[in-house]
């Protein structure tokens, strides 16, 4: 009795936690459906108004793209090669690998196989959005600093694009032939920025933008030329990017901007310029033309726009001076001075003597600043010429190279001091340069010299060496005959 006492306590310990147990999870799998199973996904954030920023979204699930429980992606890659292809592209993208679902684009609830529920616009389902509503899409999630704080990318994207060209044309002028988000960046197959293989990457940001501004039927109703990319790609900038793969050189975005795009105006052109630019821009803030203001020479009055060409000397002046009328620089009401832009169109007409005719006054300061960075020049390259052939020579340079690199800094400094317009301070740099030249050259020419008088110290040896193997064979001759 007592055992079998024992064995029902027992029991009763071990059945008493499954009674409390049992009726728990039988609720728990009762109402499982209408938690898990039942629940739709957030719909997209309505469109934000152009004036004001977008509203934050639905949250992402922040990983990797989990296609098991995308019915989505489920469906879409079954349909046919079309839809499968968008399915992986999505997959493999920035977004799929962030977690950024189907839904949180297109709306519609993710976890129904059913394609009423699953696209349903109680779901908040919206389809393929229209040009509009896709940008205010991207800025819901890119405006909302929480959500962008993980990748380390900025919140302004939205607002920048509001201010563009592209998005004022969109947003208040209804054009939606005007570049959106997608166009740049792709929509299912959205990559980051520092993937090569990405349009937005830096070396292939002038490809993508020549898309669309070298299609003449696209820009015809905004009056754009079409030919800056063949321009660009020709131009010192366009050669260093794309030949050479220098990603300092500064393609589109660089000077126009990406998310804010917009062709810089007169005044802000020293300042895009000088982004990279920066002593030079110090050296153009000391001269005259910077005094002008708005209607003085600016960068790419003298250089150009988007065929940028490396300056010489010979930038300087015509080879044959143009025809000069009053008009070209001045107001002919009240005389005042104007640039006329369409003046320096053609790179022939970007030089000093466009404005400034032979018998002015700042003409002949133009010709001296000419002609003193002409004759550093001209002694930067003798003594190039002289080292060259010194170490041809077998002679040892590296002396007089030392001396050539110093008149070459000058010489830069001189070239670059130019945006001074200071005759005094350019030609100080270039004697400088010249001098330093001079003692190259002056180095080069005694090794030189020495390289000359070793030949002929040689020929005296060698003369020497043959007199002697001659009388030496002589004497051998004469001492085998008397040895006979």
């Amino acid at each position: 009795m007592r055992i079998r006492s024992r064995l029902a306590v027992g029991a009763a310990r071990m059945i008493r936690p499954l009674v409390l147990v049992v009726p728990a999870l039988a609720l728990a799998l009762l109402f499982a459906p209408s938690v898990t199973g039942e629940s739709p996904s957030p719909a997209p954030a309505a469109a934000p108004d152009a004036s004001t920023s977008p509203a934050p979204g639905a949250s992402p699930s922040g990983g990797p793209a989990d296609v098991q429980s995308n019915q989505c992606y489920a469906c879409h890659a079954a349909i046919d090669v079309k839809q499968r292809t968008i399915a992986t592209a999505w997959t493999d993208s920035a977004h799929g690998q962030a977690g950024i679902g189907c839904a949180d684009c297109h709306g519609g609830d993710p976890t129904s196989d059913e394609v009423t529920k699953a696209m349903s616009p109680e779901a908040g389902f919206i389809g393929v959005p229209d040009r509009t509503q896709a940008v205010a899409i991207c800025g819901t999630c890119h405006s909302n600093a929480a959500k962008m704080r993980p990748y380390g990318l900025s919140t302004d994207q939205y607002s920048k694009y509001q201010s563009s060209v592209h998005g004022q044309k969109l947003l208040t002028d209804k054009d939606t032939r005007v570049a959106i988000c997608v166009d740049c960046h792709g929509s299912h197959d959205v990559k980051k920025a520092s993937d090569p293989t990405a349009d937005v990457y830096p070396l292939n940001v002038p490809k993508l933008c020549s898309s669309c501004h070298s299609d003449e039927k696209l820009m015809e109703p905004y009056g754009i030329p079409t030919d800056q990319y063949d321009i660009y790609s020709k131009s010192v900038h366009g050669t260093a990017l794309l030949e050479d793969q220098d990603m300092r050189a500064p393609n589109c975005a660089s000077c126009h901007g990406s998310h804010d795009a917009k062709p810089p105006q007169s005044t802000e052109v020293v300042d895009v310029c000088g982004k990279c630019h920066t002593a030079t821009q110090a050296l153009y803030e000391q001269s005259k033309h910077a005094t002008l203001g708005a209607v003085g020479p600016k960068c790419w009055t003298c250089h150009g726009a988007h065929g940028v060409a490396m300056p010489d000397e010979s930038r300087f002046f015509h080879v044959t001076p143009p025809d000069y009328e009053c008009s070209t620089c001045h107001n002919l009401v009240d005389k005042s001075l104007k640039l006329n832009v369409d003046r320096f169109a053609n790179d022939a007409d970007r030089r000093c003597d466009t404005c400034h005719h032979p018998e002015s006054l700042i003409y002949s300061q133009a010709k001296g600043i000419h002609d003193s960075l002409d004759q550093a020049n001209s002694a930067y390259e003798t003594a190039a010429a002289k080292i060259k052939e010194a170490s041809q020579m077998g002679m040892i340079v590296s002396d007089a190279d030392v001396q050539l690199t110093e008149a070459r800094t000058s010489l830069i400094q001189a070239r670059a001091a130019v945006h001074t317009t200071k005759l005094t301070t350019v030609a100080g740099l270039a004697d400088e340069a010249s001098a330093k030249a001079a003692e190259a050259q002056t180095l080069a020419d005694g090794k030189l010299e020495e390289s000359l008088f070793r030949r002929e110290a040689m020929v005296v040896v060698v003369a020497i060496i043959l007199i002697n193997i001659v009388v030496f064979y002589l004497l051998k001759r004469r001492l085998d005959r008397e040895l006979e």
